[in-house]
């Protein structure tokens, strides 16, 4: 509703997990392609959602979407014409961040213009990134763009700015964002608001594990006291922090991969060496190697000394199976009780094998983000069909997928430094449709540096949502020190209500058309439906008397642009009882004999007047804010391309490289260009037709009388 009414051109709908994003979005893509015969939707989404959006728009909508990666494109480009780009040809196209962000990709779609952008778990997009970058480029050719996501504030305010300023060319488009929870919409009752527990479960460790806890702080403390010490060096001891809390096993192996590192002088070219954005998606839950290259201690032998003796105390705590890690145990303790299905996440994937290792066989299937799409699409069904009853996944599990008809015990081996990780873990099972209570358990190691995490946690979390709170109060974004538009501010507050009208039409509409589809095949095109209704005479609820005929008309309003092409109709209905002469009863016969009696008196036809000038006027109202909005829009886009073109050429020609193969690259990219500035004039043309609705006849669309 705020985006046919042109309200804003921006949007970020953070509903809680499970309540229904995709559905939102697919409603604007929806509407979109409906009323624009040329329009073209771009969808981008985590690789391995990519066919659950497909199959969600497809079942929702009827809407046919196709997934382009590197083979469908391939396969695109074999049965197209030469030279014809299939990213400007599809309607309604779904991607991956990951695929889009490669160079040959991006600058297939750099010249293009897209009627709607929406990109899923967007927060992933708030960083420096390429994926950030890429978004940020295509998002500038968007005349709609749709952020989703249940988390959009990780605890940084600069990378929620950075999120909320997706696509805000020149900084001159607010952002509008909707939060709604499950207590907002009425699923949950007031009485049982509390439908997720989350306990931390405070785990002693043993006495060898606290060992090794407190001479790894000691060597922290060493690092960062450390005059020369930069961003790598803290950032090594705080992976080995991380992995100490997950389990012995999992530092010994980082600790490990670091002894080597230093010992290698040769690896200490690969902190300054560049790394192609190449790979595919990656959810960093491989285990951390370049992370530990960087020293932290000037003299490197001693260095390796301290190292080689927390590899010595990490062994020993993993002990044997009489003794075993503290964690581990009481994550079987924990499962026994339970008795039912549980997802178990971790950070690392090689943590995953570890846990996998120290329960039954067979009784876990893993999900991590060095498994192909295919193999995580089958391990996941494996959990949600088969006979798996646990899932042991990392964070590559956290984003889209539906696990809430299996499962409602979610438990973290160690805690996410992010609440934004914490909230899509708890995501997969707390959705819209779970009936039972969830519970989200969280190990920490009592007494150790991860005691102090949860401080860190809950300090973002409240951080977070009080400014997620903030903008959608304000309902535009902050980048500007200017106050909201009190016109926008006043529509985005009227938008419950009128949203909450249109439901109960919608609910109205659905009732009614439930008996007309039967009786739609027996109206004749060629005149409008009438038909008559006999009321039994008598005394009660209900029943009227011979003396209160009714009549009632249904007309369809139409309204044109500028030059007479077709904008928008409105259906008016007409009661008229009053109307009628108290001595006249219309016979009980066919239709056609109950025409006469449908002829429009003189009254009905200035209360039609009057509804058409209103409608007219209501429309004209919705129109200019609509065509102001898009009008800037468009220009905007238009000078993005204009400026892109002279860089883009730059960039192609470069010195050394001027051969006819470039020229005649830049030529063609220079032609595609043209053409998308060509695209964004003519619809400023048609936006300026809308400027003067007129109105055109009105045709009467079906009588009732009532005798």
């Amino acid at each position: 509703m705020a985006y046919l009414r042109g309200h804003a051109c921006r949007f970020l709908i953070a509903d809680a997990v499970g309540l229904g994003k995709t559905v939102q979005a697919g409603l604007i893509i929806a509407e979109m392609l409906r009323r624009t015969p040329d329009g073209r939707a771009l969808v981008i989404a985590p690789a391995g959602l990519r066919d659950q959006w497909r199959d969600e728009l497809n079942a929702r909508f009827g809407l046919a979407a196709e997934v382009l990666d590197a083979g469908s494109v391939a396969r695109a480009v074999a049965r197209l014409a030469p030279r014809v780009n299939p990213w400007a040809v599809l309607p309604l196209i779904i991607t991956s961040a990951d695929y889009v962000k490669r160079p040959e990709v991006i600058r297939s779609c750099e010249s293009l213009v897209w009627d709607v952008i929406a990109f899923d778990e967007a927060h992933s997009l708030m960083g420096h990134s390429d994926r950030a970058a890429a978004a940020a480029a295509l998002a500038a050719r968007a005349r709609a763009v749709v952020m989703l996501t249940a988390t959009p504030h990780s605890g940084d305010d600069k990378a929620f700015e950075r999120l909320r300023g997706l696509g805000n060319i020149h900084g001159g488009f607010p952002l509008l964002t909707f939060r709604r929870t499950r207590e907002a919409l009425g699923s949950v009752a007031p009485s049982r608001s509390s439908r997720r527990r989350s306990t931390l479960l405070r785990v002693m460790p043993t006495t060898a594990e606290m060992a090794v806890h407190e001479a790894l702080l000691e060597y922290a403390r060493h690092v960062w006291t450390e005059p020369d010490n930069g961003a790598g060096a803290r950032l090594a001891v705080g992976v080995l922090l991380r992995r100490a809390c997950s389990s012995p096993a999992s530092l010994a192996r980082s600790l490990e991969r670091r002894i080597a590192l230093l010992s290698d002088t040769r690896e200490e070219s690969t902190e300054r060496q560049f790394f192609l954005p190449l790979a595919g998606e990656s959810y960093g839950d491989d285990t951390p190697w370049r992370e530990l290259a960087a020293p932290g201690m000037r003299n490197r032998e001693a260095e390796i000394d301290c190292l080689r003796s927390l590899v010595s105390l990490a062994t020993a705590a993993i002990g044997g199976e009489s003794a075993g890690e503290s964690k581990l145990r009481a994550l079987r303790k924990l499962l026994a009780r339970a008795a039912e299905p549980a997802i178990i996440f971790t950070q690392y994937r090689d943590t995953l094998a570890h846990i996998s290792h120290s329960l039954p066989a067979g009784a876990s299937v893993q999900l991590h983000g060095g498994m192909t799409y295919g193999e995580r699409r089958d391990a996941a069904r494996a959990f949600t069909h088969g006979g798996a009853r646990l899932l042991l996944a990392t964070d590559a599990a956290s984003e889209g997928l539906n696990l809430h008809q299996r499962c409602r015990l979610v438990v973290s081996l160690e805690l996410p430094w992010t609440p934004l990780r914490l909230e899509q873990r708890v995501g997969r099972v707390d959705r819209f449709g779970q009936a039972r209570t969830v519970h989200a358990i969280q190990l920490v190691a009592a007494g150790t540096s991860e005691e102090s995490v949860v401080a860190r946690l809950t300090s973002k979390a409240e951080r977070a949502e009080a400014m997620v709170a903030e903008a959608v109060v304000n309902g535009s974004s902050r980048e500007t020190n200017d106050p909201p538009v009190p016109a926008l501010l006043s529509s985005f507050t009227s938008l419950r209500s009128d949203a909450e009208a249109e439901a109960a039409r919608v609910r109205d509409a659905r009732v009614l058309g439930a008996g007309a589809d039967a009786r739609a095949g027996a109206w004749s095109s060629s005149r409008p439906p009438m038909t008559v209704i006999r009321r039994r005479h008598g005394r009660g609820h209900g029943t009227t008397t011979a003396a209160s005929p009714q009549r009632l008309w249904a007309f369809r309003l139409l309204f044109l642009d500028r030059d007479g092409e077709f904008v928008w109709e409105s259906l008016v209905g007409i009661r008229a009882g009053s109307m009628m002469s108290a001595g006249h009863r219309a016979p009980a016969g066919t239709v056609s004999a109950v025409r006469r009696y449908l002829d429009v008196p003189p009254q009905v036809s200035e209360h039609l007047a009057a509804a058409h000038r209103e409608h007219g006027d209501r429309l004209a109202g919705d129109l200019r804010a609509l065509v102001a909005l898009m009008g800037a829009r468009e220009r905007a886009i238009a000078s993005v391309l204009q400026q892109r073109r002279a860089r883009l050429s730059a960039a192609m020609l470069q010195p050394g490289l001027f051969d006819r193969r470039h020229e005649r690259t830049a030529e063609a990219q220079s032609h595609l260009l043209d053409q998308a500035v060509a695209l964004t004039q003519a619809r400023l043309l048609a936006l300026d037709r809308l400027r003067n609705v007129r109105t055109d006849t009105c045709d009467l669309s079906f009588a009732i009388a009532i005798a």
